[in-house]
């Protein structure tokens, strides 16, 4: 196992200059890249811990891109769309603005209608995708699924994964873990305490525990089923259970069944821990038009240059809400609701992608329209996400016609 260089306990105790920009990449060999330089993507702001255990202090496995790529064709120019959220007038340039966006994309099918990269990025920057992950490794499960690697949802976690016996995940059915009620303790209420949830997972992540030990020390709150809660363990046993199932670490299943047939035109780095496991709720390093194509595969109902890529069934299935406790303002306040591992709009029949900090690939099918944003909103993001159903909503529909 190899660990973090230069990677202490007081490295956390003292204030930082962090930032949740792109990663500048050497050193990259197939099982253990890394990042070696985290370039400052914008302005930097002085954080103490833990916003520090959000730099990526782990290593990085390349996932090769397809040797023919799905082209977007056009330049795109910025759009001049307003709308109104809270009783006040906006307009896109505004949102952009005011939630520190890195870079934005605007596509109609597969023609760029709008394109931005801000404070120094451009279309070959990389962005951390953080949660959006979660969606991705989602749709490697609907694949799993197809192949029969995975036989039902309604499988329990352990058929797969028998080190979890005796934990929170004991018996607990895969589809209540895709719908983020696992039943499993676990507080992602607050990225800024690092003593619980994923923030505290996180730091114990770079300073070289195995994730897998994480998980096996959980135990069960609940019924599973019966409650919604955010829960980035739950994206981790997922891609436990697919590396398991497949007999294939989360990196090579994700370039053979998604990132090579679905188009990919770059090299994406995935995030792992110190023992080689795949992250699998996070840290999918891709750039702006990359996420635009995965986001165009779901518009295509799996598809990718005629190939069915994702089940179309699965596509239909994880991005609506399917039981009662996930419907949109049960949740949370903003009225999004969630499917498997995708956010659901209170726009009819629109869903997100949804990462930390502002990242986001939003898909409106009765528009024919996919909207990617990589941000650093790292004070003001829970803020900015509510408001961004109203804001792509309105970009949707002045695209599409809606």
């Amino acid at each position: 196992m190899s660990f973090p260089r230069k990677v202490t306990i007081a490295a956390f105790l003292v204030p930082v200059m962090a930032t949740v920009g792109t990663l500048a990449l050497t050193d990259v060999a197939e099982g253990h890249a890394k990042a070696t330089d985290v370039r400052v993507a914008a302005e930097t702001e002085q954080f103490s811990l833990p916003a520090l255990i959000h730099i990526p202090h782990y290593p990085l496995t390349p996932v090769q891109p397809s040797s023919t790529p799905v082209r977007l064709s056009g330049t795109g120019k910025p759009l001049d769309v307003s709308y109104t959220y809270q009783g006040q007038r906006h307009t896109i340039t505004d949102f952009l603005q005011r939630s520190s966006t890195l870079g934005f994309l605007v596509l109609h099918d597969d023609k760029i209608v709008d394109e931005r990269y801000f404070q120094g990025q451009n279309a070959d920057s990389r962005f951390n995708s953080w949660s959006v992950g979660k969606s991705i490794t989602a749709a490697a499960i609907g694949v799993a699924l197809n192949e029969g690697k995975i036989r039902s949802v309604d499988d329990p976690v352990t058929r797969y994964v028998p080190e979890l016996k005796g934990t929170g995940y004991d018996g607990v059915p895969l589809i209540d873990v895709l719908h983020m009620a696992s039943g499993v303790k676990w507080d992602e209420s607050n990225y800024f305490n690092f003593t619980t949830g994923a923030t505290a997972a996180q730091l114990r992540l770079v300073l070289g525990t195995p994730l897998t030990d994480v998980a096996k020390e959980s135990v069960s709150e609940r019924p599973p089923g019966t409650k919604w809660n955010y829960d980035s363990m739950d994206s981790f046993v997922l891609a436990w259970v697919l590396s398991k199932a497949t007999g294939q670490s989360l990196a090579s299943y994700v370039q053979d069944k998604i990132w090579k047939p679905a188009g990919m035109k770059s090299t994406l780095y995935l995030g792992k821990d110190w023992a080689g496991n795949g992250l699998g709720y996070c840290c999918y390093h891709v750039t702006t038009r990359d996420l635009g194509r995965f986001g165009l595969l779901y518009l295509n109902q799996g598809k990718a240059q005629g190939k069915q890529v994702v089940p179309a069934a699965w596509v239909r299935d994880s991005t609506r809400v399917t039981v009662p406790i996930n419907e949109p303002g049960q949740i949370n306040s903003a009225g999004w609701g969630y499917g498997s591992q995708w956010w659901v709009a209170p726009t009819p029949g629109d869903y997100t992608a949804n990462g930390v900090f502002g990242q986001n690939v939003y898909v409106s099918p009765r528009n024919h329209v996919v909207i990617v944003k990589t941000s650093q909103d790292v004070l003001t993001y829970s803020s900015h996400f509510a408001e961004l159903a109203t804001a792509f909503r309105a970009v949707a529909d002045a695209v599409g016609g809606s």
